[in-house]
C-alpha cells in the first residue's frame, strides 16, 4: 500500500508484547490556510505516537518519513 501513496508519507510503528501492535501509514495534507491552530504536522504525529504508546507501558514506537528528492545533473 505504501508504495502507491503520494510523497511524503509517514510510517508509525507501535509494538507491544507478544507480537501485538499497529503499523500506520499516514499522509498528512495541511489545509489551504495551514494546519489547525497550535498544531504542526510533527506535533500531530507526536500526539498519535504518544497515544499509541500510552495503551501499553511496554510498547515501543518508531516513526519514519519517506520522500523523493531529485537533483538536476547538468
Amino acid at each position: 500500500m505504501a508504495d502507491s501513496m503520494p510523497y511524503p508519507y509517514y510510517r508509525l510503528d507501535a509494538q507491544g508484547r507478544n507480537e501485538t501492535g499497529f503499523t500506520l501509514t499516514i499522509r498528512v495534507e495541511e489545509g489551504a490556510g495551514g494546519p489547525l491552530s497550535g498544531q504542526t504536522t510533527q506535533s500531530l504525529l507526536d500526539d498519535v505516537r504518544v497515544l499509541l504508546a500510552g495503551y501499553d507501558p511496554d510498547a515501543t514506537t518508531s516513526l519514519s518519513r519517506s520522500e523523493i528528492t531529485t537533483t538536476n545533473n547538468l
